[in-house]
């Protein structure tokens, strides 16, 4: 692939086989050695019935205090 200028952005042609669609948004990470990751935009992730937060597996122990005085 090669970057190329359109005004005053560099740009990256996407393969189709990637599966992204015209108008997808996505959030480009730069990692530490220059590479880049493309990771699909969320509008809100609390929202997103998609995505769950299950909590129930988390194990406690039985000490419910910190150092706090009671």
């Amino acid at each position: 692939m090669k970057i190329r200028q359109q005004g005053n952005s560099l740009v990256v042609t996407v393969p189709s086989r990637f599966d992204f669609k015209a108008g997808d948004e996505v959030i480009a990470v730069k990692g530490r050695d220059h590479s880049i990751t493309y990771v699909p935009k969320m509008s809100h992730p609390f929202k997103d019935k998609a995505i769950s937060f299950d909590h129930e597996d988390e194990a406690f122990n039985d000490m419910t205090a910190g150092r706090e005085e009671i």
